[in-house]
């Protein structure tokens, strides 16, 4: 909820916000680490500095120091990348690769209480954490609610199908990962222009979506029509299935790209996110489970894209009942109806013509 409260608030309590923001994610990190604990000691003490650093990115976005960001970004990516696989690649055991990342999740805690020095107030507000919790949990909820699609369809897919169905779904049941992270992205950092100014925020949301769309479709509709050949090339014509399965979830494209999510969060609607994810898991279940037993392993990845287009389609119906604000004004309508179908179009043609 950082994104949402802070472009409201005053330089001041800007800074008091950063601060139990850091108090909250240290409490919670405390806690995921002593469940951790018994499992993995090393995971534990990785956890708690990792897991709280993640605030740095935020601090840096919020201040406009895209540069700055930019760098860290990238250093520390390279960094514990060359950190995990150096000690095995050298022999020496993945126990030293872990206790490499530790020291990277220190030096980012470090940096963090650099920042947080550098740019908030260390006065703990007990109001202004209740406040923001209350806020989160909705969210917190919402987003256990949605990364647990990819178990519930794995669990259907082993209730219906074959042991050797279940290795091919595993494989082919994957978004392009770059689509998620991007949207994912452009999703999260328009939030506070939105919190900021609402009618500018939205403006901005319908010029950045329709740019992602010049991008994304393109891409996805080259990757539909090559999936057959991508998985048999990577790996096997027994993974030709796996292809398919790729495809299908390229659909979600077009979900994707519409950000109604982004608007509500903003607006602190976060009671209709969660209302919204719990109909989506739900839909998703009845869905998959039905097109399983009539198209096949599939099935299960059409139920998941007709999940995933309800719930965007709900989000966008809220949102106009609750204030009034068009899909239109925030959705590049045409520029999204021809691309769909271009993608429907190459999706029908991989799986019908060029099978």
């Amino acid at each position: 909820m950082l994104l949402t409260l802070y472009p409201k608030k005053s330089e001041e309590e800007k800074k008091e916000l950063l601060f139990n923001t850091f108090c909250i994610l240290s409490f919670l990190s405390v806690v995921a680490a002593i469940i951790l604990y018994p499992f993995s000691e090393l995971g534990a003490i990785y956890l708690v500095f990792n897991n709280v650093a993640y605030l740095t990115e935020y601090i840096l976005f919020l201040n406009n120091k895209k540069k700055t960001l930019l760098y860290y970004g990238i250093s520390v990516a390279l960094v514990q990348v060359l950190l995990c696989v150096l000690p095995i690649y050298l022999g020496y055991g993945i126990s030293l690769s872990i206790l490499a990342l530790i020291y990277v999740a220190l030096f980012k805690a470090l940096y963090l209480l650099y920042l947080l020095q550098k740019f908030s107030r260390f006065h703990f507000n007990k109001e202004m954490v209740r406040h923001s919790i209350q806020l989160a949990l909705p969210l917190l909820v919402s987003f256990f609610i949605s990364g647990s699609a990819e178990y519930i369809d794995g669990w259907i897919v082993k209730s219906q199908f074959s042991l050797a169905d279940f290795s091919v779904f595993r494989f082919g049941s994957r978004e392009f990962p770059l689509f998620t992270i991007l949207a994912s992205t452009l999703s999260m950092s328009l939030i506070p222009a939105v919190a900021k100014d609402k009618k500018q925020g939205i403006a901005t949301i319908y010029e950045q979506s329709k740019k992602y769309m010049h991008y994304f479709f393109p891409i996805a509709i080259v990757l539909t029509i090559c999936s057959k050949w991508i998985f048999i090339v990577a790996f096997s014509s027994a993974f030709e299935e796996s292809g398919k399965l790729f495809a299908a979830l390229l659909l979600l494209t077009i979900p994707r790209l519409v950000f109604p999510q982004t608007i509500l969060t903003a607006l602190q609607k976060n009671k209709w996110i969660l209302f919204a994810s719990i109909s989506e898991m739900l839909v998703n279940i009845i869905a998959s489970i039905l097109l399983a037993k009539q198209f096949g392993l599939i099935g299960v990845a059409y139920g998941t894209v007709l999940a995933f287009v309800f719930e965007k389609l709900l989000l966008t119906i809220i949102l106009y009942k609750e204030e009034k604000i068009k899909p239109q004004q925030y959705i590049p309508l045409r520029t999204l109806f021809i691309y769909s179908l271009l993608l429907v179009l190459s999706f029908a043609a991989s799986t019908l013509i060029l099978n």
